[in-house]
């Protein structure tokens, strides 16, 4: 046997010159999840980001690959034994993650020629949000089809600009979508990180505030997503806000007792307040005189004053509230309330906030997801992760009914048209679909298919929760938030 071939014979069947988990992930996966496994065309491949799937889900995606994706299976190609090195080395820690401003403009990708816009009413139009998937963009006055775009998994809900003529999305791998609502086409896009929480525009439409998780700092960029600002965190973001008030983001931590205030008039300057502790799940109210805050460790939360920067109450409160869910609103005296879902205890707390005390407890037969409500209509719309979505009467607090969209299939999250006549629902399946009701007469008006559809958002409720729609102008709804 010549010595050529005894080599070759060893480097086919000797396992210590096989390749390892490293070089078979740089032969067979690098050209799409980057070559530190950062992410590229596909998601990053890092135990912060794999943490939601077991060893042997890993492996069965591997070898069996993703419907409806671009990832192949790898049955055929890698042997078991080198799909589990794969894995292992996937799995393993990656020290000193970076994504600098240099990444940043790497990854942008060119605005397209823009069309020419049709007559478009934005505060109008909603958005449907395909788990996974894409976005559609819908006429909330006759619910008629105007687009769609992917986007991937988003986190924190889309963003509209202030003049409701854009919104950003991010996704969780750090990607940043901008779409023209006057267009109907995407804008732009641009990874600001490598694993995203959400997104924040600032009051100007200036500014886009992205908190990252990996790595871990706020990315400011400006409008047309050029990266403008990096500022490094200690701690793992919660959420990126706006205060429209003050003009500037707001950023909470989940690990971390404090509030940080970046003001972005200022040079980005940061303010950090103090706290008892990490406000991980937190709502701001629409006029933006407090927060509501608590950590998802503690049994109780916590009121506090933005104008004052201190806590003005705090009290007991069980089972995981859902404040990022919450539903605010005034009754007809006024006086501003909140409803609160909870993931852990099957109840929605209302809270009046003049008095801040909890006002009733309304029990359901199962903990839910969200709450949602609008600045018209008389009623809370809760889900209860069943195909079941309570109706609760504001002014006395009590369900006064119920509505199966579909039997047997999970129901959620609720938007209004902007004027709070309809009131649409999720039927959140594969072979699911929006459907949408008289939100007074409580009757079913249309549906529409969609493929596991989540979350719904109207531009001018989203925006401008508490501005009654009788103020129409740009510069009228400017004047009003900014007051």
């Amino acid at each position: 046997m010549s010595i050529l071939l005894f080599i070759i014979l060893i480097l086919i069947t000797d396992p210590l010159w096989a390749e390892d988990g490293k070089e078979l992930y740089m032969k067979h996966c690098a050209s799409c999840h980057h070559s530190e496994r950062y992410g590229l065309k596909a998601p990053p491949l890092l135990p912060e980001t794999l943490k939601g799937h077991k060893r042997e889900d890993i492996v069965k995606i591997i070898m069996d690959g993703m419907p409806a994706t671009q990832m192949p299976s790898y049955r055929v190609i890698l042997k078991e034994e080198e799909i589990d090195k794969v894995t292992t080395y996937i799995t393993s820690p990656v020290e000193n993650i970076r994504w600098n401003i240099e990444d940043i403009l790497n990854s942008k990708q060119n605005t397209p020629p823009l069309l020419k816009g049709g007559l478009i009413d934005l505060e109008n139009i909603i958005l449907v949000v395909e788990s996974g998937n894409g976005i559609t963009v819908m006429d909330g006055r006759d619910f008629k089809i105007l687009d769609s775009f992917l986007v991937g998994t988003i986190h924190g809900g889309p963003k509209f600009s202030h003049s409701l003529s854009h919104v950003y999305t991010a996704t969780r791998d750090g990607m940043i979508t901008k779409y023209d609502l006057r267009n109907l086409q995407v804008a732009g896009k641009v990874r600001s990180g490598i694993n995203t929480r959400n997104i924040a525009v600032s009051h100007d439409d200036k500014f886009v505030a992205a908190g990252n998780y990996l790595p871990r700092n706020i990315i400011i960029l400006d409008a047309d997503l050029n990266p403008e600002r990096i500022i490094g965190v200690d701690g793992k973001i919660g959420g990126v806000y706006t205060l429209y008030n003050e003009k500037k983001f707001i950023c909470s931590f989940r690990d971390k007792s404090e509030l940080w205030l970046i003001d972005y008039n200022s040079d980005f300057n940061v303010e950090k307040l103090p706290l008892p502790e990490p406000f991980e799940d937190m709502a701001i109210s629409p006029i933006e005189n407090i927060i509501i805050g608590a950590s998802r460790s503690g049994d109780g939360v916590y009121i506090y004053s933005i104008n004052e920067r201190k806590v003005l109450r705090s009290f007991p409160l069980e089972g995981m509230p859902h404040l990022s869910s919450a539903a605010f609103w005034l009754d007809s005296e006024g006086i501003p309330f909140v409803a609160i879902n909870h993931l852990k205890k099957p109840v929605v707390t209302i809270i009046n906030l003049d008095k801040m005390s909890v006002i009733k407890e309304v029990k359901l037969p199962a903990s839910g997801f969200f709450v949602r409500t609008h600045r018209d209509t008389p009623y809370i719309w809760a889900d209860t992760n069943t195909d079941t979505m309570y109706i609760i009467d504001k002014e006395n607090s009590k369900v006064i009914n119920t509505i199966v969209p579909a039997k047997g299939k999970k129901a959620m999250h609720t938007e209004f048209t902007m004027d709070g006549k309809y009131a649409l629902v999720s039927v959140s399946e594969d072979d699911g679909a929006v459907v949408i009701y008289d939100a007074y007469k409580l009757e079913e008006v249309k549906r529409i298919p969609f493929r596991k559809p989540a979350g719904k958002y109207n531009a001018f409720n989203k925006t401008f929760p508490w501005i009654h729609p009788s103020s129409k102008s740009e510069a009228g709804m400017r004047a009003l938030v900014n007051q």
